[in-house]
C-alpha cells in the first residue's frame, strides 16, 4: 500500500497493489494529501493509477481550485501513449443524462448534475477522458456510491482515456460491500494481457476480511503472506 496524508488529518488517499504486481511498480508520485499516482509496467506497457479525494462541499473555493490544479498537473505529466485510470471521490454529481457531454458521459449516471459535476465533465473533455461508470447500464443500486439516511448520490468515479474505452469491460458498485458506513465499493474490470504468470492458481477468492477479528484475522494474514488461499 502506498499512502499520502498526514497523521490526524481527515484527508489522505492510498493505492493498494496486488503482491504479484509489486515488482512492476516503477514510480510513485504524491502530489498532495488528496492525490497519489502509482505507475506499473505490465508487458512493457505503462499503467498510471491515480487515487484522488476532492474537497467537500462547504470548504473554501481556494481549496477546491488547488485540488483541480494539482490533479490537472499530475494528469498532464502522463505521456500520451500510457494508460491512465483515475479512481476518485469527487464530491459532486454529473447527473443521469449526458446532454452536451456525450463523448465523456455514457448516459447511465444517477441524480441531477450540479456545478461541481459540470467541472468534472469539463475536466474530462479537456483531457479526452471518459467517466467509465456512466458507460454501463446498471440498476440504481449499482450506480449509487454514497448513501446517508434518505440521501443517495453518485460522487465516486473512475476516469480513463477515451482511447482505452474498449479495455473497460464493466464498472459497477457492489451495494452489499461497504468500505465505510456511507461509501460503497466500486469496481472496474479492465482486460489486460499479462504474460508473466506468477499466480499459483486462477481461482477467484472472495473474503470479507473486514469482518474478521481476533485470531481469525491473524490466521488470514499469515495464510495470505504465505501464499496459501
Amino acid at each position: 500500500m502506498w499512502y499520502t496524508g498526514k497523521t490526524r488529518n481527515r484527508n489522505g488517499v492510498a493505492i493498494i497493489v496486488d503482491g504479484n504486481l509489486n515488482d512492476e511498480v516503477v514510480e510513485i508520485k504524491r502530489k498532495s494529501d488528496r492525490i497519489i499516482l502509482v505507475k506499473l509496467m505490465i508487458d512493457e506497457e505503462a499503467f498510471n493509477i491515480i487515487s484522488a479525494y476532492a474537497p467537500q462541499i462547504g470548504l473554501e473555493e481556494s481549496t477546491k481550485k488547488a485540488f483541480w490544479e494539482d490533479l490537472e498537473e499530475i494528469v498532464q505529466r502522463v505521456p500520451l501513449g500510457e494508460k491512465l485510470f483515475i479512481g476518485a471521490d469527487l464530491n459532486s454529481h454529473v447527473g443521469s443524462t449526458n446532454e452536451g457531454f456525450e463523448h465523456v458521459h455514457g448516459g447511465y449516471g444517477y441524480g441531477v448534475k450540479n456545478e461541481g459535476g459540470e467541472s468534472i465533465l469539463d475536466f474530462a473533455v479537456a483531457y479526452d477522458l471518459i467517466l467509465a461508470n456512466t458507460f454501463f447500464k446498471k440498476r440504481e443500486s449499482h450506480l449509487i456510491t454514497f448513501s446517508s439516511g434518505p440521501n443517495k448520490s453518485q460522487i465516486d468515479f473512475v476516469l480513463t482515456k477515451k482511447v482505452d474505452r474498449a479495455i473497460c469491460k464493466d464498472c459497477k458498485v457492489l451495494p452489499g460491500e461497504c468500505l465505510v458506513s456511507q461509501h460503497k465499493l466500486m469496481v472496474v474490470d479492465v482486460g489486460v494481457k499479462w504474460r508473466k504468470q506468477k499466480h499459483k492458481s486462477n481461482k477467484c477468492i472472495k473474503t470479507r476480511w473486514w469482518n474478521l477479528n481476533g485470531g481469525k484475522m491473524a490466521l488470514f494474514k499469515d495464510k495470505m503472506l504465505q501464499g496459501d488461499p
